[in-house]
């Protein structure tokens, strides 16, 4: 398999929003942190990664650019495999497909109550002023 190491310093961009991402990404060590611009707000962070996550999902899933930024949120040290790939391992491998699908969902659950929670705590907010 096709795959890049790269070191990133804090503050330094792996990947942003809207760029053709073509790769996912596999924290080895260190910190990401995704995050959005909010127009008249500045950069929001939606969460901060770690060593054994990974980020750049939805592109492989579905092909469109990148969702949100990433930024190495502390020295950084990122494995970058290309989309193509990875499905020619999952293709190739039913084994390692069940295994890195099962972790997949399961990663994206956890995100998705998260944000779910987060929207719930900006509404109250919101609400409440």
């Amino acid at each position: 398999m096709v795959s890049v190491a790269r070191k990133y310093p804090a503050g330094a961009p792996i990947l942003t929003e809207g760029q053709a991402g073509g790769h996912l990404h596999f924290i080895r060590a260190g910190k990401v942190r995704i995050s959005k611009v909010v127009p008249g707000v500045g950069e929001e962070a939606l969460t901060i990664l770690e060593a054994g996550d990974f980020f750049g999902e939805f592109e492989f899933f579905d092909g469109a650019p990148a969702s949100a930024h990433a930024i190495a949120h502390a020295d950084c040290d990122v494995l970058s495999v290309p989309h193509a790939e990875m499905k020619g391992l999952v293709a190739r491998r039913p084994e390692t497909a069940a295994r890195f699908l099962w972790a997949f969902g399961y990663t994206l659950a956890r995100r998705l109550r998260e944000t779910n929670q987060k929207m719930a705590t900006l509404f109250a907010i919101t609400r409440q002023g």
